[in-house]
């Protein structure tokens, strides 16, 4: 009995075992989006013709649980295990404290330059290795009757992710590939995903602080909100929304969440394009390595999803689109516009 006078009727063993459950049940389930949830979303923009999206069956995309719908679906017993540990954390010493508690804040360090040149030398040739599985990435959304996005007079894309959220930790390689296909990249950040969340540190890259210049066209990539500091959702709001990202945030994506890819108003990205569960364990240098093999299947998800965002950009550069980058030119890139249902 503890000396609270609180005593668990469950065995620790059973406890983990039942646990295990749950989370093996939680990844089974998983098949949605990020939601935003600090902050009140962006007024709906009003327009005349509303976007029309081809019709195509990508595969559901990952979906996010909090630990209490984790919980639940795995069934009554293991509501009663979560209760018992969240007794014993409040009473002192449970297991899921120490798991807390084990947690350390997320760090951040510029990014070396080793880890950018193994993203940017994925040759032409081990990108046409890659195939573009439908089983593996959820390809972009294409948009039909909208206005071009225009930032800064060139063809313009716009990024909203958060920091603390894995799904836009896995989607900020396959940005970092393809856009450096047009352009360069200065002031990336290393950080990893939030420790409490699911898909817990995730290897990735802020874009807060970075800068991007192509002579092509304009990113605009904010991340909205910061990452955890202390546990789940202790997340602030790190860059609010200008009057554009707001814009575009709300007519593209009637309930806005993480990661959001708004490329040219043509291509859109509003759900995970492969789960991160495959970056699990590994840092940025791990995954960089990876990316000259195309036999690896992180490497396919990656480079794959590249390969798609390489041919949108394709598509909103019209005419100059080859003279812009030799990617546009490639077979596989026509190939993923060709998937897309780009013309």
């Amino acid at each position: 009995m503890s000396t609270s006078g609180f005593e668990s009727p469950f065995d620790a063993a059973a406890v983990e075992a039942l646990l295990d459950r749950a989370k093996n049940r939680s990844a089974q389930l998983r098949r949605r989006r990020f939601l935003m949830f600090a902050g009140a979303p962006p007024r709906r923009t009003t327009r005349s013709d509303p976007p029309r999206t081809v019709e195509r069956t990508p595969p559901p995309p990952p979906r996010r649980f909090s630990p209490s719908v984790m919980a639940l679906g795995g069934g009554g017993v293991v509501v009663a295990v979560v209760i018992a540990i969240v007794l014993a954390n409040v009473t002192g010493g449970g297991p899921l404290a120490r798991l807390r508690s084990g947690a350390q804040p997320p760090a951040s360090a510029s990014a070396t330059a080793t880890v950018l040149s193994e993203i940017t030398a994925v040759t032409p040739q081990e990108a046409s290795a890659v195939s573009l599985d439908a089983e593996a990435i959820a390809p972009p959304s294409v948009t039909t009757g909208q206005p071009p996005l225009t930032i800064g007079g060139k063809p313009g894309v716009v990024f909203i992710g958060g920091e603390f959220c894995p799904y836009c930790a896995a989607e900020r390689w396959p940005i970092i590939m393809a856009f450096s296909r047009f352009g360069t990249f200065s002031g990336l950040t290393e950080i990893s995903s939030s420790p409490w969340d699911s898909d817990p540190s995730t290897a990735t890259f802020s874009f807060h602080g970075a800068t991007y210049s192509s002579p092509a066209l304009t990113l605009d990539a904010v991340e909205y909100e910061s990452n955890d500091t202390h546990g789940l959702g202790t997340r602030t709001i790190l860059q609010p929304l200008s009057p554009l990202e707001a814009q575009v945030w709300k007519t593209y994506d009637n309930n806005p969440g993480f990661p959001f890819l708004d490329i040219g108003n043509k291509v859109l990205v509003l759900s995970p394009s492969f789960d991160p569960t495959y970056m699990a364990g590994l840092n940025q240098a791990d995954i960089a390595s990876k990316l000259s093999n195309p036999d690896d299947p992180l490497t396919q998800r990656i480079v794959g999803t590249a390969n798609y965002i390489t041919a949108a950009i394709c598509s909103i550069l019209g005419p100059s689109a080859s003279a812009a980058s030799p990617w546009c030119s490639q077979p596989v890139i026509m190939q993923a516009a060709l998937a897309m249902g780009l013309p």
